[in-house]
């Protein structure tokens, strides 16, 4: 699962534009915590990332998002959240100031967190040889 969250990181933090994604100590549960910095032109750019595998996000891990958090150079970190959930997460409690975006990978189908892929696409001659098969 996690694999799929740091792809959906990689989207929006590309290497090769520089930046550094650097997970934070796991907590319990499924849910990460990274970092993604750069620095362009001498500016330091950074971002705190919540990755969460539950129904409705919980505001405290929110909250504990928006404290200071120390990388590992010892720089305090302030910068933008985004928070990585499945489809048909419940987001209402997330604040305005927090940018969403929804795997592509999961979703919840009613109280289920399943494993979305891509529909297989098959010729008319496979079709007829499975109709065979059955």
């Amino acid at each position: 699962m996690h694999q799929f969250a740091r792809q959906e990181i990689n989207r929006f933090f590309s290497t090769f534009d520089g930046w550094k994604i650097t997970p934070l100590p796991e907590t319990a549960g499924y849910d990460r915590q990274y970092i993604a910095e750069r620095t362009i032109s001498g500016n330091k750019e950074s971002n705190k990332v919540l990755v969460s595998f539950e129904k409705k996000v919980p505001k405290e891990k929110l909250e504990q998002m928006r404290s200071s958090v120390m990388s590992p150079y010892g720089q305090v970190h302030k910068g933008n959240i985004l928070l990585i959930v499945p489809q048909n997460s419940d987001t209402s409690s997330v604040p305005t100031d927090v940018r969403i975006h929804f795997m592509n990978s999961f979703a919840f189908q009613g109280n289920d967190l399943i494993w979305t892929k891509k529909p297989v696409q098959k010729t008319e001659e496979e079709k007829a040889k499975a109709k065979v098969a059955a």
